[in-house]
């Protein structure tokens, strides 16, 4: 009989190979595992959504607290309301406070990231980028903006909280003739070229403007809206747009608000850098002597199927009218200037200056009529064209 013998190497590639069969198995049941933190970041991901609107709520997303939503605004958006800085009311348009933020502009658009948070007790309105905030007391829902390192964006000191330093007298600046013409929104400052004194820009704005904050007559405060101050010196319309020359000045120790062409500006102390518009001759382009305002007469009871078509013949008066919470839509005819038989509630809104959803109390200023009135979709409410009709209104900021 043939004598066995005992291979030691044979056994220990037997016991190789079972270790590594198991160890293999092992691995496919760890893999099939759950990652216990999973479920975190893919609550914590954005979540595309490209229809945005420049209209849109965080409230209208139905998230949840804590959710975070990526939107695309497209170009050439419309200012919609507001409440809050830094943090805003879920009912607040998201399109509007990026641009309130700093993050993208009306003009251009962009992407933006927020997150669901809950309510806040207070909300602070200020002035920020062309777009003013409103304050609010206590809201149960709230949304701020997320960066790209997946932190909330926070905000620095509000507009005009402190007084810059007084910039040299100005130089001279450079001839009309010589300049590119740059086309610009009608929420753009002259803050971008803060000290280059005596730089002149040729600026362009199409039809179809909104306002935005300014300080001053004639000599503006730089965080200014360029487009909303050559409407108060007359230079253009919002409807119809222009073109128009601006020269940067150093601060001044103060500035005087007045109300001219349906635009009122605010007056302020000492700010660190100016702009001033140039005529045709290369000369400062002075403002007109302050107009008195007009008193407004207060308006009980007024709905959102108020028109103005009561008041026809009485050019320029001013009327306030507070309209109520929980408004409705009502037909819209114009922009900017709307025929007067135009609902002034749903107007109001179109224009930005409330929503349906919380109302307020608007000025409006009787006009004649008009020979045409252009239709357009803003802030959720799509006005409608017409040719000429006898009476109009507008509103007064």
């Amino acid at each position: 009989m043939e004598k066995r013998t005992f291979s030691f190497t044979g056994f220990l590639v037997l016991l190789l190979s079972f270790g590594l069969l198991c160890s293999c198995v092992l691995l496919d049941e760890l893999q099939a595992l759950p990652y216990e933190g999973a479920a975190q970041e893919e609550a914590l991901a954005p979540v595309p959504y490209t229809s945005a609107d420049w209209s849109l709520t965080a409230k209208a997303l139905g998230r949840e607290i804590g959710d975070r939503v990526t939107l695309v605004l497209p170009p050439n958006g419309s200012s919609a309301p507001i409440w809050g800085t830094g943090v805003y009311t879920d009912d607040s348009s998201i399109g509007s406070a990026a641009v309130h933020m700093g993050l993208i502009t009306l003009a251009s658009g962009g992407r933006v990231t927020i997150e669901i948070l809950d309510g806040q007790s207070t909300y602070e309105g200020t002035a920020r980028n062309g777009i003013i905030t409103s304050s609010y007391g206590s809201w149960n829902r709230s949304f701020v903006f997320v960066g790209q390192d997946g932190r909330p964006i926070t905000t620095s000191s509000p507009v005009h909280a402190t007084q810059p330093q007084i910039l040299p007298a100005p130089a001279k600046g450079t001839e009309p003739s010589s300049l590119a013409e740059q086309r610009i929104d009608w929420s753009t400052t002259a803050s971008q070229w803060s000290g280059q004194i005596g730089k002149r820009i040729s600026i362009q704005l199409s039809g179809g403007g909104f306002p935005a904050s300014i300080w001053g007559s004639g000599v503006y405060t730089d965080d200014s809206s360029i487009g909303t101050a050559a409407v108060h010196l007359g230079l253009m319309t919002f409807q119809s747009g222009g073109s128009a020359l601006i020269e940067i000045r150093p601060g001044q120790d103060s500035y005087q608000g007045s109300t001219a062409n349906g635009v009122s500006t605010e007056s302020y102390g000492s700010w660190g850098g100016s702009f001033v518009f140039i005529g045709k001759d290369g000369s400062v382009i002075q403002a007109k002597p302050m107009q008195k305002s007009n008193p407004s007469n207060f308006i009980a009871g007024a709905d959102w199927s108020t028109n103005a078509v009561q008041w026809a013949g009485a050019i320029g008066s001013r009327l306030t009218l507070e309209l109520p919470r929980n408004g409705s839509p009502a037909p819209v005819w114009g922009t900017t200037v709307y025929t007067n038989d135009s609902s002034i509630g749903s107007a109001a809104v179109h224009a930005g200056l409330i929503n349906f959803s919380t109302g307020g109390r608007v000025t409006i200023e009787i006009l004649g009529g008009m020979s045409s009135y252009e239709g357009t979709n803003r802030n959720g409410v799509v006005s409608e064209s017409y040719g000429a009709w006898d009476g109009s209104y507008q509103f007064i900021y």
